[in-house]
Parts: structure tokens; C-alpha cells; sequence
């Protein structure tokens, strides 16, 4: 079984630039962190945009049924750039194809 690449899949995606937990504003060619999860019909969505400083660089306990990963990708003009996956929790069950 076969599941998409989230950094290739998650590379351009757009996003705003302050971190969802301390309000931080990052800069062009700031690291950001990043959660996202996979759904068949919408592909990888983006749910958390973290500062390095706030994003946890693992998933603690992964949602069942879920295809979620963690990452971190460069922050330019408001885009994500070299997206390197650090941790990934993949669904149990397959529902990720």
C-alpha cells in the first residue's frame, strides 16, 4: 500500500505567516513547523503553523484513522519551501490511499 508524500504534496502550499500558538510573526526564510493531515478527497490539508520555538517536532499520541504528519518547511513570501517531514503517524486501517 502505497501513501502520498506529504513533502512534495505540501512544498508551495500558501499559509500566513504567525504561529498559531504565541502569535509570532515569521519572516521570509524563517523555519517554520507545520501539522497537517490527509483525507482522499482533499488531499493534504495544512492544519498548524507553528515557529520552531512552539511545534513539537514529533506526534505525541496520533488520531486514529488518521494520516497526520509533522514538519518543517522554510517560510518564503508566505509559501512553504523544502518541506522535510520529521515525524509521520500513517492510519492503521489503509484509509490513506
Amino acid at each position: 500500500m502505497s501513501f502520498p508524500d506529504p513533502a512534495g504534496a505540501l512544498s508551495g502550499e500558501r499559509t500566513g505567516n504567525i504561529c498559531d500558538r504565541c502569535n509570532r510573526g515569521l519572516q521570509t526564510w524563517d523555519v517554520a513547523r507545520i501539522y497537517a493531515t490527509y483525507d482522499k478527497e482533499t488531499g493534504w490539508t495544512l492544519r498548524r503553523f507553528y515557529c520552531l520555538e512552539c511545534g513539537s517536532s514529533s506526534i505525541e499520541s496520533g488520531t486514529k484513522g488518521a494520516d497526520e504528519v509533522v514538519a518543517d518547511a522554510v517560510f518564503w513570501n508566505h509559501r512553504l519551501a523544502g518541506v522535510r517531514v520529521s515525524d509521520r503517524s500513517p492510519p492503521e486501517d489503509g484509509n490513506s490511499e
